[in-house]
């Protein structure tokens, strides 16, 4: 499965597409990426991700949201960690003919979101409230610390 996103800056939304099925070698990736898809290529550094997924369905309207607990440490330097909980609108599933209205689902996004927004300030965890990438956080450590960056 490939997941390929566009975006520009780290906000709410971000398009996105999942292309299943494809048979490609880790050693033939970069050159699928680049040749196949047409896209520049920049190694970015590995790291190690520990990813925890909660879903949650609405009985009203029968939408369906991820919350999802990551850890994120770069392999060369343990010590450089992303921690983050995040929320998607995953899919809507419903006997139900909804119109599937987006201020709806924001309204409900807003209501899902704030369990574990209550539930980590309660706990100590949760120091922001943004929007901030994977890939942001790759592309910072690199600009930080150079020697990280992939060979």
């Amino acid at each position: 499965m490939l997941k390929r996103k566009w975006f520009t800056e780290d906000t709410f939304a971000r398009r996105e597409e999942l292309t299943p099925g494809l048979d490609i070698t880790p050693d033939r990736f970069e050159a699928y990426l680049g040749e196949d898809l047409g896209l520049q290529v920049r190694a970015l550094p590995p790291f190690q991700r520990v990813r925890y997924d909660i879903q949650c369905e609405s009985m009203r309207t029968g939408h369906v949201y991820g919350i999802f607990l990551d850890r994120c440490a770069l392999l060369a330097a343990p010590e450089v960690v992303l921690s983050q909980c995040e929320l998607e609108y995953l899919r809507s599933r419903s006997i139900l003919d909804h119109d599937h209205d987006q201020d709806e689902v924001l309204i409900e996004m807003e209501r899902v979101d704030n369990w574990p927004c209550e539930y980590l300030a309660i706990h100590g965890r949760a120091t922001e409230h943004t929007f901030y990438a994977k890939r942001s956080f790759l592309r910072d450590a690199v600009a930080l610390r150079p020697e990280l960056a992939a060979p």
